[in-house]
């Protein structure tokens, strides 16, 4: 054999040993017992329900929970000393037991060492409290101010993640996260109130027009994307309508786009005034408040044209409406000249 085949051979035996190598070290080494791993809701009686049934259920804010969750290594599955196990909630006050160690905290890193590979299977408890449901939202026209929050279905988490830990403390490389991840959804009595009157108000309506319109999908969107009590309200007014007259519809779609213009602006001044948005363009937050206060004129002039409308009728109930209209609109034009002022704030305060 010379020596340019033996280097070959070489080669390619080391080629094949360094793909089983990566082969071997990216298989599962720990399986998490999803049918024999329960939760129990402390404050609902114990009642015990399996993890795979509690998974992306609704779960009120405030209520403790238990997790027993069961893991279990896999048979013949090389292990490196330097794996760890990585636990880790958003619950609020969580609490984590592995062997006979307690922590009171948010993460975890346990299964260290040798030793504790050995371990064929594992118990570990966490318990915690569902956390607020309060979630980060977009305002039309403002997507950059991530900081702002609403209320709706958040998401809560329990997750097992077999990695590498150098300092003990911090996952460097994930290997394996165990799976199925525990996901379910903060929520709370007001939300689910909320929703169900939207949804009655929206049918009531539909029932009457005969299909959807983009305003009901604005409402959904609204309630979706976290201003349930916003959603449920303007579900009220949309409604009314449907008992007189469909013509107030159109004036209805111009005042939930001034709250939304009105609440975009207000956003952005709080925002700016305690100090935030650092490195922010002034002058174009200035410019867009200037732009929000002129398209609030345009819906003014639009409630004028209704109000004209309304006063020329022989129905006294419309005259009344058409008066209330013109209330409205001062008040519409108070609040552009004020979002104006604060445009101005805003770009001389910089």
């Amino acid at each position: 054999m010379t020596i340019r085949r033996l280097f070959y051979i070489s080669l390619v035996v080391l080629t094949f040993g360094l793909l089983f190598s990566g082969t071997a070290s990216a298989q599962d080494v720990l399986r998490l017992d999803a049918d024999k791993s329960y939760v129990i809701n402390l404050d609902t009686g114990g009642t015990k329900t399996y993890y795979i049934d509690f998974l992306g259920t609704d779960q009120f804010e405030g209520h403790k929970l238990e997790f027993t969750i069961y893991v279990n290594k896999v048979e013949k599955a090389y292990i490196p000393d330097e794996y760890v196990l990585k636990l880790e909630t958003n619950m609020e006050n969580p609490e984590w037991k592995f062997g006979d160690e307690i922590l009171s905290a948010a993460e975890w890193i346990v299964w260290k060492g040798k030793e504790e590979h050995e371990y064929e299977r594992m118990t570990i408890l966490v318990t915690g409290e569902v956390p607020k449901p309060i979630i980060p939202v977009e305002e039309p026209g403002f997507e950059a101010y991530k900081e702002t929050k609403g209320i709706g279905k958040r998401e809560v988490y329990v997750k097992l993640t077999v990695g590498t830990a150098k300092d003990g403390a911090t996952l460097e490389r994930i290997i394996q996260p165990l799976e199925p991840s525990m996901k379910f959804f903060s929520t709370s009595e007001g939300i689910q109130d909320a929703k169900t009157e939207m949804d009655k108000n929206l049918e009531e309506a539909r029932g009457e027009i005969g299909e959807e319109t983009d305003l009901e999908k604005d409402i959904r969107e609204l309630y979706e994307e976290g201003h349930p009590g916003w959603a449920s309200r303007l579900s009220e007014h949309y409604k009314a309508p449907v008992v007189v007259e469909r013509q107030p519809l159109e004036l209805i779609i111009i005042l939930c786009l001034i709250l939304g213009l009105i609440l975009g602006s207000a956003i952005v001044y709080v925002y700016v005034s305690r100090g935030g948005g650092k490195g922010v363009d002034v002058s174009q937050i200035s410019s867009e408040l200037n732009d929000t206060s002129g398209k609030i004129e345009e819906k003014s002039s639009s409630i004028n044209a209704i109000s004209t409308k309304f006063a020329r009728s022989e129905d006294e109930e419309k005259r009344s409406v058409a008066r209330d209209l013109i209330r409205i609109r001062a008040s519409l034009n108070e609040i552009s000249n004020e979002i104006r002022a604060i445009a101005d704030r805003i770009k001389g305060s910089r």
